[in-house]
């Protein structure tokens, strides 16, 4: 038989996997999702922990490689949008090199002045308008990793599941080979037939199967996490934590009001934001803007000097205005897009929380009611077949049954904390808890 605990860990707001090791205060994604500063940190003894595996995953996943890129030509953007327009300057020589009097330089007239335009309020606009895209550079930055450690979560704990479910398969079929090693004596005594025999040698060959089955996918997943970190090989033999339950969940309101916080909510707001500052834009570049020049100019005949200067302002509207009108409509798109959002958003939480308190109760029956009878069930009928009361075939099949709950409970387990990282990628929860215990 196999000894199936409820957890007695006290729930933690922010915990990221609930059961997921006591030594997770925080959860992991929450620690080091958006954080800059992210130091290195290498398995240990080639046991990895989901911080170590989301960190790395974070830092070396090779889908996030060229954001760095993206955002460093994003602030050479922005440097550049900071300069305006140079000043000109101009030479201008009249009256030489004609006919007559005019013939050489004697009687001419030179002109040497600088012009500029006064474009400060549209460079100011111009270099908004580059950080708004770079913010929205930055939040799909966020988003992104928000995906991969999320991922590398799902990866991780269904590596834990698996491994919970290896060590079962590895006891079930060890208790295999001790009934084998029974029946055969009680074969041998006359106090069982042949056939029981050869039940209980088909049912060790299923053990061993099953165990090779897991072996398999525990392989290929350790695999997949592996290559979060942008690794073809696994530099683990193991991971470590529990998927015992919190005793209670986290209150729904909670998820339901850190919507706000998700990247995808940030992304349509900025792109509102940028919007608004391209109208801005397209209003300064669609202004008569004046533009002044002074100079010196020299006589030839009479060597004088004089001082030119002039204003130049250009006629007309703002000829932008058919721009000005096609961004107010994306604007508006946008806001469209984000109700849109919020709205698919507030629908997900709401299916991954009923998921996920359907997961606690399957969860809190097995625990507490099924698998502790069907041990009990299984005592029972072992005294009943040692008495010739229960034939083999029924002592194996509540055997079969209580592995059966066994791995369902697993299975309850892994669904409930894929959900509880669905829940806070989906809205930052446990990030918000982190930020405030700060």
């Amino acid at each position: 038989m196999f000894d199936f605990k409820s957890t007695s860990k006290k729930p933690t707001g922010s915990r990221f996997f609930g059961g997921i090791s006591s030594n997770y205060i925080f959860s992991a994604i929450s620690i080091f999702l958006l954080t800059s500063n992210i130091n290195a940190m290498e398995p240990s003894n080639s046991t990895l922990t989901i911080k170590e595996a989301v960190v790395k995953s974070l830092k070396q996943h090779p889908g996030l490689a060229s954001f760095a890129y993206r955002v460093q030509s994003s602030d050479h953007t922005i440097a550049q949008a900071a300069i305006g327009q140079k000043p000109e300057v101009s030479l201008v020589i009249e009256d030489a090199l004609g006919t007559g009097d005019y013939s050489d330089f004697s009687n001419a007239q030179s002109t040497l002045s600088i012009g500029w335009i006064l474009d400060g309020g549209l460079v100011n606009s111009r270099v908004q308008q580059y950080k708004y895209k770079k913010a929205l550079t930055e939040i799909e930055l966020d988003i992104k990793r928000y995906d991969v450690a999320a991922e590398t979560a799902h990866q991780f704990i269904t590596i834990l599941a698996l491994q919970d479910r290896f060590k079962i398969g590895k006891e079930a079929h060890l208790h295999s080979k001790k009934i084998l090693k029974e029946i055969t004596h009680r074969v041998n005594s006359g106090k069982a037939l042949m056939a029981d025999q050869l039940r209980a040698e088909v049912n060790l060959e299923r053990r061993e199967l099953e165990v090779e089955d897991i072996a398999h996918e525990l392989i290929s997943a350790k695999k997949i996490l592996s290559s979060s970190w942008g690794q073809s090989d696994i530099e683990f033999s193991s991971v470590s934590g529990s998927l015992n339950l919190p005793k209670s969940l986290i209150d729904y309101s909670k998820f339901e009001q850190a919507i706000s916080s998700n990247p995808k909510v940030r992304y349509f707001l900025t792109q509102q934001r940028l919007t608004e500052g391209e109208i801005s834009l397209a209003r300064e570049e669609g202004k008569n803007r004046l533009r002044f020049n002074a100079g010196v100019s020299r006589y030839e005949r009479t060597e004088d000097y004089g001082l030119t200067m002039g204003i130049t302002l250009p006629f007309g509207g703002n000829n932008n205005q058919g721009k000005i009108s096609s961004l107010s409509a994306d604007k508006s798109r946008y806001q469209a897009e984000l109700t849109a959002t919020e709205i698919q958003l507030l629908t997900q939480v709401f299916v991954l929380y009923q998921e996920l308190m359907h997961s606690y109760h399957i969860n809190n029956s097995l625990t507490d009611e099924i698998i502790p009878r069907l041990e009990k069930a299984l005592k029972e009928t072992y005294k009943a077949y040692q008495l010739g009361k229960y034939s083999y075939q029924e002592w194996s099949s509540v055997q079969q049954e209580v592995y059966d709950a066994q791995f369902s409970l697993i299975d309850a387990r892994l669904t409930a904390h894929k959900n509880t990282v669905e829940l806070e990628r989906l809205t930052g929860l446990a990030m918000q808890d982190y930020k405030n215990a700060q």
